[in-house]
Formats: C-alpha cells, structure tokens, sequence
C-alpha cells in the first residue's frame, strides 16, 4: 500500500502501567526497551510526560478527548454497582465531547483498535469512531461464544473468582498477552484501506504481569505464577505491604512483560514499515512497588512513580526531546495535527505545568519542570523533584510562599477544567433540545 494524499498512516500504541523509569530513552539502566528507545532517538522523546490521573480510567479518557474528566463524584445511583458508575460516567465523557477516533473517521480514516481493558471497552464507549473494533477486555458481547464459557454454568459465570480464571484460561482482560492476537491485528491492518489509523492498547505490564517465553529473562514459569499470587492483593489495593523476597519477585515478572511490550513494537513496525506510519506511544499511568508505602496504582496515588509515564513520536516530522512538563491530554490534538499536516509541533504540546488528578479529585497535583504540589484529604506535599525526585522531603512548611504559589495554580486547572465540563454540557444540551 502507499499513501495517496498528503495525510500519513497513524498508530497509536496505548500501553497499561508502564512506569518511566523502566524506559532506556528516560534514564534506566537496564536494556528492557531497545526498539522503544531507538525510537525516541529518532522521534520526539518527552521526558516529563505526565498522565491526567493515576489509573486508565482517569487517564485515557483525556488521551482520546483532549479533555480531562471532571474532578466530580460518580453518579449517585447506588443501585448499579460502582464499576458500572463509573463505565457511565466514561461513555457520558466520550457523548459530551467526542474521541480521536471519530475526528480522524470525518477525515477521511479508516480506524481499528484493539483493546483488553475493561475501562476503554465496548461497554465503556471507546468502541466509538472505529470501523473495526476488537474488544477483548471480558465484558464485550462476544465473550461467552467462547467454547470453554459456554461449558460453565450461568449460575456461576459472573461471580468475580470464575470471571477471573475464564479470564486467564481464555487470554482476556487483564490476561490478555499481545501474541493471542496479533494474528488478528495484523491482517486487520492488511486490509485497510490508507489513510489508516490503529490503536492498540497493551495489557502486558499490567498486574498479574503474565508474559510468553520468549520475554522471560529474569523470571521462570513457576516464578512468574507464584510471583502472582503471592502478590495479588498488594498489587490490586487490598494489603498494605509485601515482603522484600515478593516485592522483589514481583520486579522482575513485570521487567519481562516491559521485554514484552518492547517486542510488540520491534514486530508492529517490522510489519508496517511499507505503510510509514506516524506512530506515537505513552503508558497510560505507572506501577507502585512499595514506593510511599504503596503497590500497583489501585491506591490513587499521584506520585511520579504513578504518573510520570514515557511518551514519544516517531516519523512525524521531527526530532529531539522536549524537557518540559507534557500532559498526556495533548496527544489527542498532537495526533490530529499529524492526520491534517503530515507533522506536529512538540513545543505546542508542552507547558510551564501540567496537572493530574486521581477520579473524583481526591488526590490532586501540579507539576512543574521542578516543583511538584499534590493536594489530598490528608493534608499537603510540596516536593523539590531536581533535589528529590523520589519524593521524600515534604517542603510545605518550609516554603510556604512557594507552596501558596502552586496551591494556586492548582485551583486554578481545577476552575478551568470545571468550566470547560460545564459549558461542553452546556452546548451538548442545546443540541440536544434544538435537534442537532
């Protein structure tokens, strides 16, 4: 195939927990993520690329709208369970502001995506804008015309222990590895027509960080199941603490799926090269290890180590890194720019400070290049992050002028985002009532 207009092939490659500081590009110093950091050298590395909240669902509905998802409390019906809120509230930020996906279908694209997670499901609304959407997250229609579904009894099906065993047995949702459907992906991607967009969205470094042979250099298969369930509950929120020999265990297994990842990309644009695409790739939030007392990112924390994420672009018209503080709410206008223009500009996408904030505003922050303020029920933090990047010196009584400072940009993206929710409503239900 070869493009036929001025507008280039797109791919957007989302990828679940993936922390910045396992990328080589961003300063480790491991060799997890080669292709990853070829890449970088030869796109537009953004090393301070910080994600709108600490889990999908308060991240990527801002990478496909632009837009951040309103700091409010999830409906109020306590009827329908709280997953089910909250898959609401997602579709109703999709209806009120639309996705990537549709903008590039009224120019002209062709899309498809691929997604296991749950939160950017058919069922949350992020099948929208897509001619072809393959949803592997557990909860798509098609799920029980699996043959090893149909053999468990209805009774039983939906309770949460057997939804996660289908789940794992059947390389869905949480479990789903990208070589379970990379056959699919790839003769999708033969047969559509340019100018195309793809996304895909990469569960493997997400918890139980499950990964093939080929990716396992620090963990054996015995390892890498007894890593899982001994660290189950830390890494899903419902334990305080793990023991070092398990913390540490857990570190590997998840290096071998960052392997994985990695190769995903080595294969995807070995596959694509005649197609020269544009291809853009973040992580939608990171992982904890213990860091502030926390695992995994079900705790709504909003430290670096759950919001500072890589990010990059490749083939699209430029080259060199941006230092600046980078929201992952710009790639949806980042990406647009590149179907209109053939290029982006990486100075456009950065700010002086970006903000991030866990669902319904709980914990709240503000980043500069430097200073990071975060704001949360138990009090607040104020952090050098050149001097202290780990986050451990709490400067708020020690600089009270600065920490006044950024108490009030802080307020200030919280007025605006709400502003910006309100007047998006606004003009929605005029719509609506005037029949457009």
């Amino acid at each position: 195939m070869s493009v036929t207009d001025a507008r280039p092939n797109l791919i957007l490659v989302s990828i679940d927990s993936l922390r910045a500081d396992h990328c080589g590009f961003l300063g480790a110093d491991s060799d997890l993520t080669p292709t990853m950091d070829r890449l970088a050298s030869e796109g537009v590395a953004f090393r301070n690329a910080i994600a709108t909240g600490p889990q999908t669902f308060s991240s990527m509905p801002a990478v496909f709208t632009g837009r951040h998802r309103p700091q409010t409390t999830l409906q109020s019906n306590t009827e329908i369970p709280h997953w089910q809120r909250r898959l609401v509230s997602i579709r109703s930020h999709f209806d009120r502001y639309g996705s990537l996906p549709e903008r590039l279908q009224r120019l002209g694209y062709e899309t498809a995506g691929f997604s296991p997670n749950p939160w950017m499901s058919a069922n949350a609304g992020a099948d929208r804008g897509f001619d072809h959407f393959a949803d592997r997250s557990g909860s798509a229609s098609d799920r029980r015309s699996h043959w090893l579904t149909d053999r468990v009894p209805a009774r039983i099906r939906d309770r949460k222990s057997v939804e996660i065993g289908l789940d794992l047995l059947t390389s869905q949702s949480f479990f789903a590895k990208w070589e379970d459907y990379y056959g699919d992906l790839r003769a999708t991607v033969r047969d559509l027509s340019e100018p195309y967009f793809l996304w895909v969205f990469l569960m493997d470094t997400h918890f139980p960080f499950i990964t093939g042979r080929s990716h396992r250099e620090e963990q054996s298969l015995v390892g890498m199941y007894a890593s899982m369930l001994r660290s189950e509950g830390a890494l899903r929120g419902d334990v305080d603490a793990l023991a070092d020999d398990a913390t540490a265990s857990a570190q590997r297994s998840y290096r071998d799926t960052v392997r994985a990842v990695d190769a995903f990309l080595e294969r995807l644009l070995a596959d694509t090269a005649g197609d020269d695409p544009a291809l853009f790739v973040h992580a939608d939030h990171g992982e904890s290890f213990g860091e502030h007392g926390s695992y995994g990112h079900h705790h709504r924390q909003v430290f670096e180590e759950n919001v500072h994420v890589p990010y990059l672009v490749h083939n699209a018209g430029d080259v060199g890194e941006v230092e600046a503080p980078t929201s992952l709410a710009t790639i949806h206008d980042a990406v647009l720019r590149t179907a209109r223009e053939g290029r982006f500009d990486p100075v456009e996408t950065a700010a002086e400070a970006v903000f991030t904030a866990s669902e319904c505003g709980r914990n709240q922050a503000v980043r500069s290049d430097r200073v990071k303020y975060i704001r949360s029920r138990e009090g607040e933090l104020l952090f050098d992050l050149e001097r202290d990047p780990e986050e451990t010196a709490n400067l708020a009584d020690e600089r009270p002028d600065l920490r006044r400072e950024y108490e009030r940009r802080l307020d200030e993206f919280v007025e605006h985002h709400e502003e910006v929710d309100r007047l998006a409503q606004a003009v929605r239900n005029v719509a609506s009532v005037g029949g457009l």
